[in-house]
């Protein structure tokens, strides 16, 4: 019985020893495969990935084309790959491929310690093949190491910059020829200590794949100030959501702020000390009627916010601030540092205190007149980063309730490479499918209009209905930006036409044959156009421009020794003519170059009678009268044969 029982045990034992070791190895080969597992990443000049090409500017000289300031760090960086280019084997040189170097601010040779193998890395880090890079939030590139290459946009030092690998930062982008641009930068992309010290930096995510046509949405953690503080899980906002709530008034901006915030994340059961602006301080940055409001960008509010909280472990209450004769001094949880004074009154940052409050949890609460580390230079900064968040006047004209399409065409108006497309906008009445705002506008250049001889028709046929559908397949419902327009996408235009976006490993942004020539033209926070170098489905019009450009070139119904421009006139008194016209000739010109509400057949004979009444009505006009096309009918007549 005994020797049963132990045999029992041993098997089981042996059992719960396979399965064991069953599970462990499926354990180890699926962390095996999640580290095997690379991201994907969709690379702009993926098509040079792979390509072992250098570029050639032998003949370019770095220094002098790009300003002052920075011509001592090109120079440097071309003495380098002077010196060591040649050391890089198996490379090919190549002229018609579009590069960027990149270009760090102070290339210290000690640091290389004539080490040849580490320059040459170095300068393979610092070169982006195939591309021309865009200074743009979350475009990617591959360097010649196949080491990606992530252009950020960071928000530290309380001012909003693009970086590179969150740890070099942009200072400028310097096209040299058509195939060669240098990007300037702090530090370099070799610096591993760099990296590390990148702190408090804040990336956009890109527009959802779900709703392309949404705002760009925050890359942070969800939300979870209002999850967090109504749980046991963070006593902290819990108490301070509490006291913003029961304040009835001087404190609902910021309380708003926190609650759409994510600072829950970083606060945990610490003292704190929190300084809260008062609403009319940040009452103080909101535009009176229009203009650039700071707080609409919300990773500049994030980061404020944290610039008001200090985490300490004995806050500093009112009483001992009034008695202390010493500067106390703090780090936020944004980074920057606060000076507490007591002279010449309570104040942080020489900012007064307009009341303190002592939570039952023991946070310090202070009440402030003004935001802290804002300032005019600093939203002047972010309003020239930010124009698609700025706030339009309200138009009354040319179309009031249609407020993106007034802005544009005023825009347009002022531009002398779209006179065809605000003609084309003041005379078809789209207003109302183009109404409100948070819309798209692809806009053809007046060349675009020439090559197709639409600057020929006359207003009637822009303003008929093929008209109008050719000009709506230039909007799109919902805004756009050129992160938005993917390659391969089709995209419905309010005419009803789809249009596809092609973006080439140049970036070059085609949407159908159309070459987009200016990107993001922000109309306030209404919506964005584009500039584009064609027209979009212009073969809506094609039969009224073969109309015109054939009545134009037609000389079979008109005398031969009637000149091209003399053919034809608009006054009210021909001379008689012993030659009758082409009907057919004479019903195609009214039909495309007029209505029938704008032309009256006069018969021949009455017109001599008019001759004769023609000095009489010109002489009552008065000097202040406007005389139009549209306000007086038109003739068309032909000089006969003498």
């Amino acid at each position: 019985m005994a020797n049963s029982a132990r045999r029992k045990v041993a098997a089981r034992l042996r059992v719960s020893v396979a399965i064991i070791f069953c599970l462990a190895v499926q354990l180890a080969e699926s962390v095996q495969a999640g580290e095997d597992e690379s991201p994907v990443v969709s690379y702009i000049n993926r098509e040079a990935a792979g390509k072992k090409i250098l570029p050639d500017f032998t003949t370019v000289q770095l220094g002098e084309s790009v300003p002052e300031q920075y011509r001592a760090a090109a120079n440097r960086f071309a003495r380098l790959w002077k010196e060591h280019v040649t050391g890089i084997k198996g490379y090919d040189t190549v002229k018609d491929v579009p590069f960027t170097l990149i270009v760090p601010d102070n290339i210290d040779d000690a640091a290389f310690g004539g080490n040849e193998p580490k320059i040459r890395e170095f300068l393979l880090e610092h070169v982006v093949p195939g591309a021309l890079v865009e200074v743009k939030d979350q475009n990617t590139y591959l360097n010649l190491n196949q080491h990606p290459v992530h252009v950020n946009l960071s928000c530290f030092d309380m001012l909003m910059a693009y970086e590179i690998n969150q740890s070099a930062k942009v200072l400028t982008k310097r096209n040299i020829t058509e195939h060669l641009s240098l990007v300037f930068i702090v530090g370099n992309l070799t610096d591993s200590d760099i990296q590390s010290s990148s702190i408090n930096k804040f990336n956009k995510r890109n527009i959802q794949e779900t709703n392309r046509y949404n705002e760009p949405q925050r890359l942070e953690m969800k939300n979870a100030t209002k999850e967090l503080a109504s749980s046991k899980e963070n006593r902290i906002g819990q108490h301070l959501m509490n006291f913003l709530s029961g304040m009835k008034s001087g404190t609902k901006v910021f309380q708003h702020f926190f609650s759409s915030s994510n600072l829950s994340n970083l606060m945990d059961d610490s003292s704190y000390m929190v300084f809260i602006p008062s609403d009319t301080a940040f009452q103080r940055w909101h535009p009176i009627d229009w203009g650039f409001y700071p707080f609409s960008v919300q990773e500049f509010t994030e980061m404020v916010l944290r610039n008001h909280f200090v985490r300490t472990k004995h806050p500093l209450r009112m009483a001992d601030l009034r008695t202390i004769h010493a500067d106390q001094r703090y780090k936020t949880l944004g980074g920057e540092y606060i000076v507490l004074k007591n002279k010449p009154t309570p104040n942080v940052n020489n900012v007064t205190i307009l009341s303190d409050y002592t939570l039952s949890n023991g946070i310090e609460v202070y009440i402030l007149s003004e935001v802290l580390f804002v300032s005019e230079a600093v939203v002047s900064r972010l309003h020239q980063m930010h124009k698609d968040k700025e706030t339009p006047p309200l138009l009354a004209f040319p179309w009031f309730g249609a407020q993106f399409l007034s802005h544009s065409f005023l825009a347009l108006e002022r531009d002398t490479r779209f006179t065809q497309i605000t003609r084309f906008l003041n005379t078809a009445e789209i207003a109302q499918f183009i109404s409100g705002s948070n819309y798209t506008f692809f806009v053809p250049t007046d060349e675009a209009f020439e090559r197709y001889s639409l600057d020929l028709l006359p207003d009637s046929v822009l303003a008929s209905e093929k008209g109008i559908k050719m000009l709506l397949n230039h909007f799109v419902r919902g805004r756009l930006y050129d992160r938005d327009l993917k390659d391969g996408e089709l995209i419905d235009t309010i005419g009803g036409m789809p249009v596809k976006i092609q973006r080439s490993f140049e970036n070059t942004v085609r949407v159908n044959s159309a070459r987009i020539v200016e990107s993001e033209v922000f109309v306030y926070n209404l919506g964005t156009m584009f500039y584009i170098d064609d027209v979009l489905y212009p073969d809506l019009l094609k039969d009224e421009v073969k109309a015109v450009t054939d009545l134009k070139n037609v000389d079979r119904n008109v005398p031969d020794s009637v000149g091209g421009n003399d053919a034809y006139t608009t006054e009210q008194n021909p001379p008689a003519t012993d030659r009758a016209t082409s009907t057919t000739f004479r019903s195609s010109l009214y039909g495309l170059l007029t209505t029938n509400a704008d032309v009256e057949l006069v018969p021949l004979e009455v017109t001599e009678s008019s001759k004769r009444n023609s000095d009489e009505d010109s002489a009552q006009l008065q000097d202040d009268e406007i005389i139009t096309p549209k306000a007086l009918p038109l003739r068309y007549f032909y000089n006969p044969k003498k």
